[in-house]
């Protein structure tokens, strides 16, 4: 029994091990917090191997998180789907900036119940996108991005906050990628230039499926012919790691331009 409690506790040793692992090195992110008044807004910037031989304003991808990487740690929003931008197909091919920011704890992008079927956007965006924009605002005016190619994806949570952002902000972003979230379908006109690449797994228990696919709906029939959507019979919430494994993904939303 001794020896058996000692295997199991070395097995789950490892796997935790294995879990930190999987978290970006994060020497290779500067950290940075945006202060307005008494809420306080952690981010954390990569700049891509290209980059680095660039002297010009530079393409900015903003990512926002899901739900499980809210906090004050500036570290747990790179857990999920951040390593893909580090790949060196794609760090060494393409000059960029990404914007990770985080989420506070008890705060959400969007304020709204996400097992709804449909919801109405709020008047006024949340404080913490609020403070999303002001960064990249102030990114655009030291000349560090080009305000003709940002671009903005986000995973659940983080899916309800892109499509938000979209909708408030269109004249932004070049292109978006929400994962298993939703928006207002009453602001797809707004959206109608914009490419975005939806996706969403058929077996999501967190989010419905239907969310996104009304969103894609709500595009098509506003006339956007640059949206696609996605969708995996046999995936449930957690599809962003088949999502961001896509094909030729990144090609696409680095080609898109204002």
């Amino acid at each position: 029994m001794k020896h058996f409690l000692l295997l199991l506790l070395a097995l789950m040793a490892g796997t935790y091990l294995h879990a930190q692992e999987q978290l970006p090195d994060t020497s290779l992110f500067e950290a940075h917090h945006h202060i307005e008044g008494n809420d306080t807004l952690p981010y954390r910037l990569y700049r891509s191997e290209k980059a680095d031989t660039m002297t010009e304003a530079m393409p900015l991808v903003i990512f926002l998180h899901g739900a499980g990487e809210r906090g004050n740690d500036n570290y747990m929003q790179l857990k999920h789907c951040i390593k893909y931008f580090l790949e060196d197909t794609i760090t060494s091919r393409y000059p960029f900036l990404l914007m990770v920011p985080q989420c506070p704890d008890g705060k959400r992008w969007v304020n709204t119940d996400w097992s709804l079927s449909e919801h109405m956007m709020d008047s006024v965006p949340t404080v913490e996108l609020f403070g999303v924009m002001t960064v990249l605002d102030g990114l655009v005016d030291v000349g560090a991005v080009d305000s003709t190619r940002v671009y903005i994806c986000g995973i659940s949570m983080g899916g309800f906050g892109t499509w938000d952002a979209l909708q408030r902000w269109p004249e932004k972003f070049a292109a978006a990628i929400p994962i298993c979230g939703g928006g207002d379908t009453a602001y797809a006109d707004v959206m109608k230039d914009i490419p975005v690449y939806i996706f969403h797994g058929m077996r999501d228990g967190v989010v419905l499926p239907s969310r996104s696919m009304q969103m894609f709906n709500a595009l098509v029939e506003a006339g956007n012919t640059k949206v696609i959507l996605v969708t995996y019979p046999e995936l449930g919430h957690g599809c962003w790691d088949e999502a961001f494994s896509t094909l030729g993904l990144f090609k696409w939303l680095f080609e898109k331009k204002k």
